[in-house]
């Protein structure tokens, strides 16, 4: 078999939205920078180079005038009311070359899928993952969505595909793609919808026509710990993905739902994110493993190292080996400290958890042929 394969090039880094914009591109090369430290690009992990996707891929899942307008802009030109495409706001600004760096990332998501399409069982792409990407429209630091177009991909091959997302933002642009489909599963955990962007996910939302009940989403309240979010993905969601009977998943690892991430509230560790990457892994499933979300420039490379390790089927030393440039900042693998939220928040949280698995057991379970 195949081994593991690591996509990765440093023109990854030219998807640069500014120096002011909290998705830093530092974070792809300090992630490869800590997998490298450790010695896993030798007989582990195959590392290759990603290679563009192309128009006609993409137009599979994007609107031809919004690709248009990207490749236009992206260039200097100019085209009347950019933002209808959700380009040129604080959000996705416009930058030379975005298309070309788009295209890239998105290209090295479909190689993942080709990958364990070829045999590989784990591939990865940690500069995709970008999930909020619609149609005919950028949203959410997210230009293409790599996601939809790998799993498309996955489709020429799979039966049936899972997309899970353990990123903190709801996973909305890949749900509405595939929201009639039965033969792609949306899962999503995320924080509420109440209280974070994208303002969707709610547990109601579980697809339309044929693909009714095949869209998946656990929201939590702000300040969720590791038990809450692994005792509600374990009870109320996981039962459902092995009821589905994927033949290959598609991994969205989002770093972000990290208790010292900037832009969110959960309060999740290290420990507690790792266990539901071990969850998926140990359905036995090809795997294609792409980033997301992370903001913390201390968490994520961590985070998504430990889990590229994880599904490769390796151990690494907790301790970062001391060639690391950054060891300084981030000395360990996982965390090495206790997270205590008042009693009155710990309430709220296991009432909000509660109440998103009851609902989800009572609209979906039955679908799945299991019970309540």
């Amino acid at each position: 078999m195949p081994k593991p394969v690591f996509f990765y090039s440093n023109t990854f880094l030219k998807y640069d939205m500014g120096a002011q914009h909290p998705m830093k591109p530092e974070r792809l090369l300090k992630t490869f920078e800590l997998l490298k430290s450790y010695g896993v690009f030798t007989e582990a992990i195959e590392l290759a180079e990603p290679t563009p996707a192309t128009a006609e891929e993409v137009l599979q899942t994007h609107a031809p005038d919004f690709l248009a307008a990207l490749e236009k802009v992206s260039s200097g030109g100019r085209v009347a009311q950019i933002h209808r495409y959700g380009l040129g706001g604080g959000d996705n600004p416009i930058f030379r070359g975005m298309y070309d760096s788009a295209l890239l990332y998105t290209g090295g998501s479909l190689d993942a899928a080709q990958a364990v399409m070829d045999g590989a069982k784990v591939a990865f792409n940690i500069a995709g993952g970008l999930h909020h990407a619609h149609y005919d429209c950028a949203a959410g630091f997210c230009v293409l969505n790599d996601c939809a177009v790998a799993i498309r991909r996955l489709r020429q091959k799979y039966g049936r595909v899972a997309y899970v997302d353990i990123d903190v933002h709801h996973g909305d642009g890949v749900q509405e793609l595939f929201y009639d489909d039965p033969t792609v599963l949306t899962i999503s955990l995320h924080e509420s919808g109440r209280t974070l962007f994208p303002g969707t996910g709610f547990v109601n939302e579980t697809g339309s026509k044929g693909g009714e009940g095949y869209s998946i989403n656990l929201p939590f309240a702000p300040y969720t710990t590791n038990d809450v979010w692994l005792e509600a993905w374990r009870t109320g969601v996981l039962p459902l993905l092995r009821a589905f009977e994927p033949e290959s998943i598609l991994l969205q690892l989002g770093a972000d739902a990290h208790l010292r991430d900037p832009l969110a509230h959960v309060c999740l560790t290290t420990q507690g994110w790792i266990a539901a990457v071990q969850d998926v892994m140990a359905l036995n499933v090809p795997i294609v493993a792409v980033g997301g979300g992370g903001y913390n420039m201390t968490t994520v490379p961590r985070m998504w190292a430990l889990a590229t390790a994880t599904l490769a089927g390796l151990t690494l030393p907790d301790d970062v080996p001391t060639s690391y440039a950054y060891r300084s900042d981030m000395p360990t693998l996982t965390d090495h400290f206790d997270v205590e939220i008042p009693a009155k928040e710990q309430s709220k949280v296991e009432a909000f958890a509660e109440e998103s698995v009851s609902e989800i057991k009572k609209r979906l379970f039955p679908v799945f042929g299991l019970s309540k």
